[in-house]
């Protein structure tokens, strides 16, 4: 497997977080049905095109056409010459770095559900919750704000009693994930329910209700029996 000629070789230059560039070199590959113009399109980058080092050696699938390739024109993305492809798998590192900081941090993984489905939902709900926690947070003081509740420090989702700021009221994280459940929750089981029961349009009523959560008027999910 790999370029048949060292001329197939294409010098890349990467640059790193820290402003440092390094040469490596890239090659289309051939490894059955995975080829330059195949469905699957095999890249080999190194940084040694003599000896393939295991340690800085990687083998790259990707649907990505090649330029000037028969693929090219049918292709919804578009392609990708070798540099591109390299630049892109270089940020793969440190994009899911970053999502593993954010499932942590946001909960993300918090959540007992079996389909890919509910596991979205969840991270939607996450994800809108966290947004009115930020707009809240820097908002400036003469801006509308969300509605701010004490919470015990412990609830705070990674802010420690210790590293409070002078804010004396913060966006609570509990309060808000309730918050962003109790409308858009509603919103969109009321019109699954409604769509599996008939096709007509929603009734008046529905529709306002339906408006009303849109708008982010929250239904009390919560009240105690």
């Amino acid at each position: 497997m790999g370029p048949d000629r060292p001329g197939d070789w294409t010098a890349v230059t990467r640059i790193f977080r820290d402003g440092h560039t390094a040469t490596w070199w890239a090659a289309d590959a051939q490894l059955g049905w995975w080829g330059p113009d195949g469905t699957t399109r095999l890249v080999v980058v190194t940084t040694d095109p003599a000896t393939l080092p295991a340690q800085s050696t990687w083998y790259l699938a990707t649907d990505l056409s090649r330029p000037g390739g028969p693929r090219e024109a049918d292709s919804p993305a578009p392609a990708a010459d070798l540099a591109e492809i390299v630049r892109i798998y270089g940020i793969r590192h440190w994009i899911e770095q970053s999502y593993k900081q954010v499932k942590d941090e946001l909960g993300w993984a918090d959540f007992q559900v079996r389909s890919d489905t509910a596991i979205r939902r969840h991270q939607t709900l996450v994800t809108c919750a966290f947004s009115f926690c930020w707009d809240t947070w820097f908002a400036p003081p003469h801006l509308p704000r969300m509605r701010r509740s004490r919470c015990p420090a412990g609830q705070r989702r990674g802010i420690a009693p210790s590293h409070q700021t002078h804010q004396t009221h913060q966006a609570c994280w509990p309060q808000a994930l309730r918050d962003v459940r109790g409308w858009l929750t509603p919103w969109a089981t009321l019109q699954r329910y409604w769509r599996a029961w008939t096709a007509k349009p929603p009734l008046t009523e529905l529709q306002a209700l339906i408006n009303a959560v849109g708008t982010g008027r929250p239904l009390n999910l919560y009240i105690p029996a």
